[in-house]
């Protein structure tokens, strides 16, 4: 097992707080607890067993479709009265220790030896894995201000968040309960009720690498939380990280908006019992674990690695987007579109709108929207696409003259991608004092609206640009920025990264030496390509790609050096899985314009994953 540098030192010196979810809890036992949706769906069948009226009901259930889980237990709690509803809670979360429960994970967790674990659970569990851990809710100032003094490896604290079912006036489950911790919106700082656990707690988050586990990014009751929680650590220098079953999040996908690197874990239950052992005992001895301090350390974060300077195709993009007031860009992931697109959109000084879909798969249209209207002040009421595009017109009206509007992600439900597009080229076509520009930093999704889209969209007919591998000069121009020697190793790191500047800034993001060997080997031992070779076969999988249309299958045919597809005349249709790979930054095309594996640690990659797979190119 490799750990990242960074949390095992922050485990050995009793830094880290493990901030722990939901599904830690429901993983003791299959059934014991439920999962938000599932608690708020009983909770509505609560309502019509004691005689609720239907449309209040029906009222709970939209909202729960509607992914709005805050309104719905606020409208729940209006309706049961606060005696019914608390009773339901304690039935449903209240439960004395089995004897068939699995604490594996627990008892691992406690082995990290944290003074303090922070959860937004109400329940027993994790003092069921440490029974002489003493709980801390919000309300107890005294605690909160001796736990910094007093926990301790020896004396843990708990620190429910939400509070525990034990003390029900201290529960923030519903709206309401929100805004007593976090305070509103509307509202001056000193408005929450929990001004000391609400300070102490972004206290922690900006000091100390946080550790969340137990989490679903995918499940909106959680993004919720995130957004108080894990929002306030933008822009922080020192990490926290998320552990994550393997292939459950995009990879990277919390890195840029939240600062947290993802740790991934083969599976629930006792491989992630396995892995916090192992954790364990890389930080405080033990020889079942061979410690990489390269493989896994924390990306750098912005400003740290020097910006690739590339005048030609800055010019060439503001150029097109002034006459044709829209762009797609088209690269590989992580290989410089969004890097460029920042540096044409400063030719724009303020009048530029950036938009950053969230990372989650099934999010509402509403918390779409919300997520792309961003800090702004207005953000909690731009609920739908007609807002979103109010809100922008809005925006560019206060700054005037020409706007710049830049997708920077394609994140989100594809459904809402399209709806999107079809939005934003509406705002191009009508008449408007502020004349709008669109660039779009994209890769695989792009490139199929691109070529799929066949209703008014800003992708149909847009014009588009592949943005080109870095050059030897350009890599050159990076090393000397980054204090290397260009001169020295423009060449080799240029071979060993395939002109990749996601690659180029993961080699420089950790020490050791540039020449060709060196760097082939930290990006083999490093998780990223190994996780994108991983993810496109799962991507085969899950779309039952097999033979000549699955990504194995090219990858094998380069390994066994055959011939494949060439790239150009595919046109990025993502339907071929060469096109894939190059959204992937897998592949790339040759002097010759054939389709060849990016570079040796590429191979060298590809090789093991295949062979893991018992296939033999």
């Amino acid at each position: 097992m490799n750990f990242p540098k960074e949390l095992v030192e922050a485990v050995r010196e009793y830094r880290v707080v493990p901030f722990v979810g939901a599904g830690i809890s429901m993983g003791v036992k299959r059934g014991m607890f439920p999962s938000w949706i599932q608690l708020l769906e009983q909770l509505a069948e609560r309502m019509g067993q004691e005689g609720i009226p239907d449309s209040a009901i029906a009222e709970v259930r939209q909202r729960i479709a509607q992914g709005d889980f805050l309104t719905a237990a606020e409208q729940a709690f209006k309706e049961l009265g606060a005696y019914r509803f608390n009773r339901f809670l304690r039935e449903r979360l209240r439960v004395r220790q089995p004897h068939d429960v699995d604490l594996s994970v627990i008892r691992a967790l406690w082995e990290l030896r944290p003074p303090v674990v922070l959860t937004p659970n109400y329940d027993d569990v994790l003092l069921w894995g440490r029974e002489d851990a003493e709980p801390v809710s919000n309300d107890q100032e005294d605690e909160l201000n001796l736990m910094d003094a007093e926990a301790s490896a020896d004396k843990p604290r708990v620190w429910y968040l939400h509070g525990t079912i034990h003390r029900l006036a201290t529960l923030v489950l519903a709206g309401a309960d929100y805004k007593r911790l976090y305070g509103d919106a509307g509202q001056p700082a000193s408005y929450s009720q929990y001004t000391n656990a609400l300070v102490r707690l972004r206290e922690w988050i900006r000091s100390k690498p946080f550790l969340y586990m137990g989490f679903s990014f995918s499940d909106p009751y959680v993004l919720k939380q995130l957004e108080h929680v894990i929002g306030i650590t933008k822009g922080r220098h020192v990490p926290s990280f998320a552990l994550m079953k393997k292939g459950q999040i995009d990879r990277g996908a919390l890195w840029p908006k939240y600062n947290i690197q993802l740790v991934e874990y083969e599976d629930h239950g006792p491989p992630l019992a396995e892995f916090l052992r192992g954790l364990g005992q890389a930080a405080f001895g033990g020889t079942r674990v061979s410690l990489s301090l390269e493989s896994l350390s924390a990306a750098p974060t912005p400003g740290e690695l020097p910006a690739v300077s590339r005048p030609t195709l800055e010019q060439e993009y503001a150029r097109i987007l002034r006459t044709q007031h829209r762009l797609v860009l088209l690269a590989p992931e992580d290989s410089g579109a969004r890097a460029l697109a920042r540096r044409v959109a400063a030719q724009y000084g303020e009048r530029v709108t950036w938009l950053a879909p969230p990372n989650v798969p099934d999010c509402t249209e509403a918390e779409y929207c919300r997520a792309l209207a961003g800090d702004a002040p207005d953000a909690s009421s731009v609920t739908s696409f007609d807002a979103l595009v109010e809100h922008l017109r809005k925006r560019a009206a206060r700054l005037g003259r020409d706007h710049l509007i830049v997708l920077r992600y394609e994140w989100g439900p594809f459904d809402h991608l399209t709806v999107l597009g079809r939005h934003l080229r509406r705002m191009m076509d009508e008449l408007s004092a502020v004349q709008f520009h669109f660039l779009i930093a994209g890769g695989e999704r792009s490139a199929w609206l691109l070529h799929n889209m066949k209703s008014f969209s800003v992708f149909k007919d847009a014009p588009r640009r592949e943005v080109p591998d870095l050059t030897v000069d350009e890599v050159h121009q990076f090393l000397d920025a980054a204090g290397h020697s260009g001169a020295r190793w423009a060449q080799d790191v240029h071979a060993a990264t395939g002109g990749h500047l996601g690659l180029l800034r993961e080699v420089l993001s950790s020490e050791g030496d540039l020449d060709i060997d060196a760097v082939t080997a930290r990006l083999v031992r490093g998780p990223s390509l190994r996780g994108t070779v991983q993810e496109c076969l799962r991507q085969d999988e899950r779309n039952g790609y097999t033979g000549e249309r699955s990504c194995q299958g090219v990858l094998a045919k380069l390994l066994a050096g055959q011939q494949v597809r060439e790239l150009d005349p595919l046109d990025n249709q993502v339907e071929y899985p060469e096109v894939r790979l190059y959204f992937a930054g897998l592949v790339r095309s040759d002097g010759a314009g054939k389709t060849v594996l990016r570079c040796k640690a590429v191979e060298l990659a590809a090789r093991d994953a295949l062979a893991r797979k018992d296939v033999r190119p």
